[in-house]
């Protein structure tokens, strides 16, 4: 056996997937008020993996491309929280439905990572106990966050 395919029949280590993709963005949500999510959530290990990251099977993300947005307690209105996200011109809308058709009015927070396109049907996650996947969807770099666009007069 090759120290390749012994590596992946390993029960210790979790499958490794690629989702890096330009012009994309994954997005997850949460109903968990942020103040009240287990601090080892976002902590790294000696790897430097956070326990998110792994419940997901993410291995190649750059943290530089991860943004985090939401309300500090309790829950708020799903615009609100991504239109001051990077680039939410260009999804947000998207989002925002797609998510009050998995059935949630409020959220408490969202999380994006850019330039990646996680795929649930490769890995079979998609939720944990904290957040849940939404979808990827397209964007673009001339995108402006929707607190930045200009107003119709």
């Amino acid at each position: 056996m090759s120290s390749e395919q012994s590596s992946a029949s390993s029960s210790e280590s979790s499958p490794e997937f690629v989702f890096s993709k330009e012009g994309k963005v994954s997005v997850w949500f949460s109903t968990q008020p942020y103040d009240q999510v287990p601090e080892a959530y976002f902590e790294a290990d000696e790897a430097g993996q956070e326990q998110w990251m792994n419940n997901y099977h993410i291995t190649d993300v750059d943290v530089e491309n991860l943004e985090l947005n939401g309300v500090e307690t309790g829950l708020g209105d799903i615009m609100d929280i991504l239109a001051p996200c990077s680039y939410s011109s260009g999804y947000a809308s998207l989002v925002e439905h797609k998510i009050k058709k998995m059935g949630e009015a409020k959220i408490a927070w969202i999380l994006l990572i850019f330039d990646y396109e996680y795929r649930p049907k490769k890995t079979k996650i998609y939720k944990d106990e904290t957040m849940f996947f939404v979808g990827s969807y397209p964007y673009d770099m001339d995108d402006v966050s929707l607190v930045e666009a200009p107003e119709d007069s």
